[in-house]
């Protein structure tokens, strides 16, 4: 994968940052899609416990939405 987009690494590293001082980091590729998430204005579909510690991103739990 090329990353190329000053916008998702600029967005990545504050994610990074904010998860670091409150010490519940999450994967790097886990941060790379939340900020590209953040960046388009995407709603993330997941199912992990990892992507709701990231503020600002719009998320979908596929399981909740199964249920509906």
């Amino acid at each position: 994968m090329f990353l190329d987009n000053l916008e998702i690494i600029e967005q990545a590293s504050e994610i990074h940052i904010d998860l670091r001082r409150k010490g519940r980091l999450i994967q790097d590729a886990d941060i790379l899609i939340a900020a590209t998430a953040i960046i388009h204005n995407l709603t993330l579909v997941y199912n992990d416990s990892d992507m709701p510690r990231v503020e600002g991103i719009n998320l979908d739990n596929w399981l909740d939405v199964e249920k509906n």
